[in-house]
């Protein structure tokens, strides 16, 4: 199980989750933005972390060094559990809102294609409940043309993949959502940005 809800703490922990391409960075600092301009003091974040196992991970999915899918999905259990401890519970605590680009839910989606969901689970098992979770949906061939100016493809990236993991989120989301009564909402993430951050705020305000 796993063991609190961020409802419990002070702030409210909105996480922003989609395959690679959906444009999480800039709908997450642009929920930042609008949050912070209403007075709802907000802090931004993501997943993996700049700490030390976030660099290996960084490494890792740019092939510079090679590890095994068991290995990946511990690696960004132990990220995630120090994050939480020395990053976001903290500012949840004193009242101050986090949001965070990737969460577990990408762990379950990215890993889950050809690994035991239950296993991911149960290594995630003291991860926080978020008070919401937005899905971006977007087109697998609209992310892949959003990716296309990067230099480097990263080891999730490759379109077949990339299809799998869209389905796996899907999966994934009513799995949690019906094992741990999580609040998860599906944005379609096609649309120009201000109108992609219009529906993700629709969502956030139900929180406040």
């Amino acid at each position: 199980m796993i063991f609190m809800k961020a409802n419990d703490l002070d702030g409210k922990f909105i996480v922003i989750e989609g395959i690679d391409g959906s444009g999480l960075s800039t709908q997450s600092s642009e929920v930042l933005r609008r949050l912070n301009s209403t007075g709802n003091t907000t802090y931004k974040t993501k997943e993996p972390t700049d700490g030390p196992v976030g660099a290996i991970l960084r490494l890792a999915l740019t092939h510079r060094i090679d590890i095994t899918s068991g290995t990946f999905a511990l690696l960004f259990a132990a990220d995630r559990l120090d994050h939480l401890e020395k990053e976001i519970i903290p500012r949840l605590s004193e009242g101050t809102n986090v949001i965070c680009d990737r969460y577990c839910f990408s762990n379950f989606s990215y890993q889950g294609t050809d690994m035991d969901l239950e296993w991911l689970v149960e290594i995630n098992k003291h991860c926080l409940i978020p008070d919401l979770t937005i899905f971006l949906d977007v087109d697998i061939l609209e992310c892949k043309r959003r990716m296309a100016p990067r230099m480097r493809e990263e080891y999730f990236e490759k379109l077949p993949k990339l299809t799998k993991v869209r389905d796996r989120f899907h999966y994934v989301i009513e799995y949690i959502k019906n094992k741990h009564d999580a609040n998860i909402a599906i944005v379609n993430g096609n649309h120009a940005i201000d109108t992609v951050t219009d529906d993700i705020m629709s969502e956030i305000y139900r929180l406040f």
